[in-house]
């Protein structure tokens, strides 16, 4: 693969930042510190919520993440991991929508924990690897033979020869899953064995659930990421012809160009806003990020909550009572047909920090991650799905996840990975100005009336991103060009497979 020749300097990544205050910003969201701090394994206190979380005594390791329903998981493998090595992990849970500005001021004092997880830091990878947030993990090679063959992608999880993440979820699966109680759905009048499957009817029980005197969909405006990944999932059941994942966000695969204005975009803003002028929306939607507005919805605030998988794992830990009611449908499309979306393999899910003086005890820990029992236990935690996803039939699980990821064996395919194509691919990624305001800013612009032409704004987004992908391919030179997002051998409905890059 291609080696880094330029550093990224420290202000790029730091204009990420700045797009994801200016973002939550947008919304009129406010930081907090981390909620559902966890302990230790024997349940001592939890790591500091701010930016010294790093800083443990000499036998521990510090974790930050914002995984809610693994903690009781992580705190297995915690727990194994100081039985075997006699150190002990002091692990902190974050609000993905507050760890991404926790972990800039981290990185800033030289003070990011041993071990984290990337939410809510909208930069890529390879950018932070470029500005020394990694180390590589040490023995890697037993990480690797304890994954599936092919888990590993150069330019997503090896850079330079060196492994420096993997994954640990498959990348079938989406965010736009339906979610609802039983009870509620059969107060409103509706039948809890038949959740809506199209747009128009998703509205229409919506505004019987407004009837029944209970709001009909909560959407978490406040959470701009969150918002994004909607509208991109649900443009592609409108038929756009793209994935969802960073450098593919907006790119049409036959083309490898830059299309946020296509027809499917606008279709999928203007459904989602379309709650708003039906009156079917939860009145506190623009103030409420994911984790709130989870909370709010499961306190009977409305019927239906889009939200991915770990819905049921948070449920699960966070409000029992509502468990047995649990249902879900998939993600609703334009005509009702069963949806068919595209996801390329999965990042990484955790990273050792270049500050760490304990890289090799925190990739000895790691190794845990990447084992059968971590693997199996994924299912029973009910977060995002296992890299197997045949672990999951017939698990502990509840019949809602089992039923969410039966959605996702039979309705997401394996796309392309661009840096797969041509590892040059990260070195433009690591140097593409942020764009302002992105696609999740947009929408809340729309929700919140500041922005009034929908075409408009997402043409604007498709011509910047057009420059600043162009400005970074001359950037880095050498052979890497559009044509390295465009994949003519694509289809829609087909898993991409390694010989399909060949062909």
């Amino acid at each position: 693969m291609g080696t880094s020749q330029k550093k990224v300097p420290r202000r790029d990544v730091l204009r990420w930042a700045g797009a994801f205050a200016g973002a939550t910003a947008l919304a009129g969201c406010s930081t907090a510190p981390p909620s559902g701090a966890s302990g230790g394994p024997r349940g001592g206190p939890a790591a500091s919520g701010g930016p010294g979380g790093g800083t443990g005594g000499a036998g521990d390791l510090t974790w930050w993440d914002q995984f809610g329903p693994l903690r009781d998981l992580h705190a297995q493998a915690f727990a194994r991991f100081e039985q075997s090595t006699g150190r002990s992990v002091q692990y902190t849970r974050y609000n993905p929508n507050e760890q991404g500005q926790a972990l800039q001021l981290a990185f800033g004092s030289g003070q990011l924990p041993d071990v984290f997880s990337l939410a809510g830091v909208n930069a890529p990878p390879v950018a932070l690897r470029d500005q020394g947030w990694f180390s590589p993990l040490v023995d890697a090679s037993a990480i690797s033979d304890a994954l599936p063959d092919g888990s590993l992608v150069d330019g997503l999880h090896v850079f330079d020869g060196q492994t420096l993440t993997f994954p640990l979820f498959s990348a079938r699966q989406y965010e736009s899953l339906n979610w609802y109680t039983r009870d509620q759905a059969e107060q409103a009048g509706l039948d809890p064995d038949d959740p809506p499957r199209s747009w128009d009817d998703l509205r229409a029980a919506a505004r019987r659930a407004q009837r029944s005197g209970t709001s009909g969909l909560l959407l978490p405006l406040a959470f701009p990421d969150r918002m994004r990944a909607f509208v991109l999932e649900l443009a592609q059941t409108a038929g756009f012809p793209g994935s969802r994942e960073n450098s593919l966000d907006g790119v049409d695969l036959t083309t490898g160009e830059y299309r946020f204005h296509d027809d499917a975009f606008v279709d999928a803003i203007e459904f989602l806003l379309s709650f708003q002028q039906d009156g079917t929306l939860f009145p506190a939607s623009t103030s409420l990020d994911a984790r709130a507005g989870r909370a709010r919805w499961a306190a009977a605030g409305s019927v239906f909550f889009l939200d991915g998988p770990y819905c049921a794992g948070a449920v699960a830990n966070d409000f029992p009572d509502v468990l047995d009611q649990l249902a879900v449908g998939p993600v609703p499309t334009p005509d009702g047909a069963a949806p068919v979306l595209t996801r390329p393999a999965s990042g990484g899910t955790f990273w050792v920090s270049s500050f760490s003086d304990k890289v090799d005890a925190a990739s000895e820990l790691l190794q845990l991650f990447a084992g059968e029992e971590y693997q199996s236990g994924l299912a029973a935690a009910m977060d995002q799905p296992p890299l197997d996803l045949s672990t999951v039939e017939g698990s502990d699980a509840h019949p809602s996840y089992q039923q969410a990821v039966a959605y996702y064996q039979e309705q997401v395919f394996l796309g392309p990975t661009p840096q797969a194509k041509n590892p040059l691919v990260g070195q433009v990624e690591a140097r593409m100005r942020a764009v302002e305001p992105g696609l999740g800013a947009i929408v809340q612009g729309v929700f919140s009336g500041q922005v009034g032409d929908v075409r408009g704004a997402l043409r604007q987004l498709s011509d910047q991103m057009t420059t600043t992908r162009q400005a970074a391919i001359d950037e880095v030179g050498g052979d890497v060009g559009v044509g390295d997002w465009s994949f003519p051998r694509w289809s829609a409905g087909q898993d991409f497979t390694a010989e399909d890059y060949r062909s």
